[in-house]
């Protein structure tokens, strides 16, 4: 008895000879997302998902939720629809609601892009034939389309509030040649991928933290910064796009060979896996170039937010055991903002209780954040001895005055540079973008006393009066 809500007007159609269908999906396969459908949630996180009764599958959504209305939107939305060369295309589907709430929005775009969200681009609001309530399933006609692309989107958007909120079901998503047939088997769109940075994927999140681009596909670029083994095999790496807040990313691939310090451009998947943003199903990978360093980020052991620097390559500085290694390989360090445990999942360093260390490492998770160090290199005693130039091999080439007493500094470099700016407990007090040879920077609102200024690779002590 499946889709006899549908069977009517399919039957009028028989006699069509050139039909063609461009979309089919009937929910029978129990996969949402499956031939390219998406879901966004611009309010709240209550989601779409598959449901069935009486041996028929189909798609839901309501915003009850525990005995509560919540405050939703949420769509439901097509993969691109080639309809450059349709005649008469039709849009069609089943459906129906129960309880009172806002009535369900059915829309079409020819200029959004598949994944960002859904305020990007512009929707047109098709008239349909929408159920009643008491759940009984109704067709929604033969839409005619007459603005079409080889980029058609349709959507379906939900609306609920705290008061307020109906059940809709929908089933038998289909786009044809008018009169054409219901066709259950699914279309499968091609696989289109757009391009993204790496803190694009990572900021454009939920309020769940979940990316915006989760199950869709994007290319995006960056330099290794760590080779991820489990049990000596490898599973994956970390890759980063500069310096700073959302810039790293972990790859979920164990099939492609790269090394720490590739410039990697890749095309994969963005997934969600144990709550880390990574990219998987990687179909793409070409290494630009080799030998590559990337800055860590400077930070404290407990900042506001360790979810903006998942998978970043960070340090801290001055950073105190507080307690010894346990039986999972981690150990505490603390800067004095609160501790950080640093794990073993990329080196095992045993650490001496007491001790002061400066701590280089990706920003790793697996049931709460940690800092992985990558190998020795990464680890060292904090000294004591004030900082002066480390390293002036990159592009800064002077400070002055320093120390400044008048709330200005000058910084001079070869070229185009990020410029971090710490206090002696790591934590970031100033950061600026240097674009020209010789740059005056505005540190007045720093307190009196002594900061840690890097450049690249290069390092100096800053003196405020």
């Amino acid at each position: 008895m499946k889709k006899l809500y549908i069977l009517g007007l399919s039957l009028l159609s028989l006699s069509t000879i050139d039909a063609q269908t461009y979309l089919g999906k009937d929910f029978e396969d129990d996969d949402l997302n499956s031939g390219g459908f998406t879901t966004q949630m611009p309010v709240g996180t209550i989601d779409w998902y598959v449901n069935e009764y009486s041996n028929n599958k189909y798609a839901k959504m309501s915003n009850y939720n525990s005995g509560n209305r919540l405050a939703a939107e949420s769509w439901y939305i097509s993969p691109a629809v080639d309809l450059s060369t349709a005649t008469s295309p039709i849009f069609s589907f089943g459906n129906s609601t129960n309880h009172s709430g806002p009535a369900m929005e059915v829309l079409m775009s020819t200029n959004y892009d598949g994944t960002s969200a859904p305020s990007s681009a512009t929707w047109a609001t098709l008239t349909a034939n929408l159920s009643g309530g008491s759940y009984a399933w109704v067709n929604s006609g033969e839409i005619a389309i007459s603005s079409t692309s080889s980029t058609t989107y349709f959507a379906f958007k939900y609306t609920g509030s705290a008061t307020a909120g109906a059940t809709w079901q929908v089933d038998s998503v289909f786009v044809a040649e008018a009169g054409t047939a219901f066709n259950t088997t699914v279309i499968v769109a091609p696989v289109v991928s757009v391009e993204k940075t790496i803190t694009e994927i990572q900021s454009h999140v939920s309020s769940a933290d979940i990316s915006y681009y989760v199950d869709s596909t994007v290319t995006t670029s960056g330099i290794v910064t760590a080779i991820h083994f489990y049990n000596n095999v490898k599973k994956g790496y970390y890759l980063q796009d500069g310096v700073g807040a959302w810039s790293g990313i972990y790859v979920y691939d164990p099939s492609n060979t790269v090394s720490k310090g590739d410039s990697l451009t890749i095309t994969g998947e963005v997934t969600e896996h144990n709550e880390v943003t990574q990219i998987s199903n990687v179909s793409n990978t070409t290494v630009v170039n080799s030998q590559n360093s990337v800055s860590p980020t400077l930070i404290a052991t407990y900042p506001t937010s360790y979810e903006e620097y998942e998978s970043v390559l960070v340090k801290v500085v001055n950073a105190n055991c507080t307690e010894g290694t346990d039986g999972f390989g981690n150990f505490k360090v603390d800067d004095g903002s609160g501790y950080v445990k640093v794990t073993d999942d990329l080196f095992a360093y045993t650490p001496i209780v007491g001790t002061a260390y400066d701590i280089t490492g990706v920003m790793a998770y697996y049931l709460y954040f940690k800092l992985a160090p990558r190998d020795a290199n990464d680890v060292s005693v904090h000294s004591t001895t004030p900082v002066s130039i480390l390293e002036n091999n990159a592009v800064l080439t002077n400070v002055y005055p320093n120390p400044t007493t008048n709330g200005m500094v000058t910084i001079e470099v070869k070229e185009a540079s990020d410029l971090v700016i710490t206090d002696i407990l790591g934590n970031v007090v100033l950061t600026s973008s240097l674009t020209n040879n010789t740059n005056t920077i505005n540190v007045s609102n720093l307190a009196a006393g002594n900061y840690i200024l890097r450049v690249g690779t290069s390092v100096q002590q800053l003196i405020v009066k």
